[in-house]
């Protein structure tokens, strides 16, 4: 059975075209100190978000409770300072900003921190346009707003009740990796993946619209976790596709559950779609808190951030609900299809610790077992043809099957 390519393309954001000035010179005069200036009137702010308050540590203070503001964090204590700047700017609408001292590439740099840490900020495209003034030693920075202050803040309120809505059953007392693993399925089973959606690269697309790509997805695990008070943050890189090979730009979230690092990837949690075009309602669980081990099989963070070490391996889905076998076992391998098979299962899932361990069983299952499971299950239920698909994917080191009972 083949594979439909996987739901991964990402478009790049954070351009900022550089508009020269009218008078340009030779010499550039650089500043010494970096000073941004709103060029709006404070008293005239549009009371946008949630209030914010940035401590030395770079975490935020909210209504919600404290979150790590993780791009912030790797930022210089001058690069901090646009930060903020920028953040007061562009959740107020302001029309422009004025950067002394610094060159454009790296107020580029920050706004797309910036917009990595917070998405909240739906409205904000992600580009800038910019004019320099060597010899005054500033640059004027215009953010690109995708709607006006009136129309931000109605999606604001609709998104805000809408995740209230998706959040009523999050499980009250239950761990971290519970309310991920709510928020992870929410996401999936809400959401259908579509490109080229107007807004396809915030949360608007999946918590109003309900089609979205990766970049929707992820922002939205990420502004959903936070609500829920757990640490989660926008990852951008590649990814490639282990049937196809093919490569694409991805993006993908960095959590913190119940103490311990992982990667959460909703949009590869999407259910996949059979060669015959047949969409198949299962959500895929290999990457709600997945290790790096596993997910750098096929996922390539960008360069230039500092990710922490990624190994709860407890968390691993497999491994935490006993679907993980470091070595092949022929008569465990048959006992575990057998229940799934009485207990109606629609999918039986085998995740192999090793190459080897794989391929061995990827030969004896199905040249012994399988033909074996599929006569009892017929036999069982009375059935006198059994329709079932087979799907093995060997980077993964993974076999899945999904049954049919009529």
């Amino acid at each position: 059975m083949s594979r439909k390519r996987r739901r991964m393309r990402r478009k790049r954001a954070g351009r900022w075209p550089l508009i020269l000035p009218l008078a340009a010179v030779s010499i550039l005069i650089a500043g010494s100190l970096l000073l941004l200036e709103n060029k709006r009137d404070q008293g005239e702010k549009a009371d946008m978000q949630e209030q914010v308050d940035f401590g030395e540590s770079g975490e935020r203070e909210t209504q919600k409770g404290t979150l790590s503001e993780f791009y912030f964090q790797q930022l210089s204590e001058e690069e901090q300072k646009i930060y903020k700047s920028l953040l007061n700017c562009v959740s107020s609408h302001c029309e422009s900003i004025e950067v002394k001292g610094v060159e454009p590439e790296t107020v580029g740099s920050v706004y797309q921190f910036l917009l990595n840490d917070h998405p909240e900020l739906f409205w904000c495209s992600g580009t800038l346009q910019m004019t320099s003034y060597p010899l005054l030693g500033k640059i004027k920075v215009i953010p690109a707003y995708l709607y006006d202050s009136e129309e931000s803040r109605r999606r604001q309120e609709a998104i805000q009740k809408e995740a209230d809505l998706w959040l009523a059953s999050l499980p009250e007392n239950g761990s971290e990796y519970d309310k991920l693993k709510y928020i992870y399925e929410q996401i999936v089973r809400r959401t259908e993946y579509q490109e080229g959606g107007k807004d396809d690269q915030n949360i608007c697309s999946v918590l109003l619209d309900g089609k979205s790509v990766c970049a929707g997805y992820a922002r939205t695990m990420q502004y959903l976790a936070e609500r829920a008070g757990i640490f989660a943050s926008y990852v951008t890189g590649t990814a490639k596709d282990p049937g196809s090979g093919k490569v694409q730009d991805h993006a993908w979230n960095l959590v913190k559950c119940d103490g311990a690092y992982s990667f959460v990837d909703p949009t590869w949690g999407d259910p996949v779609w059979s060669g015959e075009g047949e969409r198949m309602e299962h959500i895929v669980y290999d990457y709600l808190c997945c290790p790096q081990e596993e997910l750098f099989l096929t996922h390539t963070p960008d360069s230039g951030i500092v990710l922490p070490v990624c190994d709860a391996y407890d968390q691993e889905y497999y491994r935490k609900n006993g679907k993980f076998y470091e070595s092949y076992d022929e008569e465990q391998i048959w006992e575990v299809l057998r229940e799934d098979v009485e207990q109606q299962e629609t999918k039986s899932v085998l995740k192999f610790g090793t190459a080897e361990a794989f391929l061995q069983a990827e030969r004896r299952i199905r040249e012994v077992i399988l033909p074996e499971v599929v006569q009892y299950l017929g036999t069982l239920y009375g059935l006198s043809e059994v329709q079932y698909s087979y799907q093995e994917e060997e980077q993964l080191r993974k076999i899945t099957l999904y049954w049919r009972y009529e």
